[in-house]
């Protein structure tokens, strides 16, 4: 959509659309990836002897997910399905007219057992909106598990 071809009413619409009938998807998933963000903050200081020495400055998830990963806190699935949803995240950050596909919310789904894969069908055939709440949790649950694991 390029904003100079659209009148002032057209913008007007797009607004209404984006903005105050948001996307039912987006909050589920910015939620989810801030969640998902505290967990590898949790993960990281528990592997370092100065923790408030690397989160004194401000770090972007990305990073977070790359350390988690190089300090073999995070297996293969988890990084691939945090860096999937942090790319829906960026995407809906940048991309004024971006919508989730059900394929980028699968890029969130690991060692799923039946029952979440039925709950994830069930939820996508109501609307994507469905689709990303369910998966997100899901994707959530996964990182909550991490944090069990250190415990340990």
């Amino acid at each position: 959509m390029n904003f100079d071809d659209l009148s002032s009413e057209e913008l007007d619409q797009h607004v209404m659309e984006r903005l105050v009938f948001a996307e039912e998807e987006l909050s589920p998933i910015l939620k989810g990836h801030l969640f998902i963000e505290k967990v590898l903050e949790t993960l990281i200081s528990r592997n370092l002897v100065e923790p408030k020495a690397f989160f004194r400055s401000t770090r972007s998830y990305d990073l977070k997910v790359d350390l988690a990963f190089a300090m073999g806190l995070l297996n293969n699935k988890y990084y691939s399905a945090f860096k999937a949803i942090n790319k829906v995240r960026n995407n809906y950050a940048h991309k004024h007219d971006y919508k989730v596909t059900l394929e980028e919310l699968n890029a969130f789904k690991f060692d799923w057992v039946e029952v979440q894969n039925k709950a994830f069908a069930v939820a996508c055939e109501k609307s994507i909106g469905e689709g990303a709440s369910i998966a997100t949790m899901f994707l959530c649950w996964k990182a909550i598990h991490l944090l069990d694991k250190q415990e340990d």
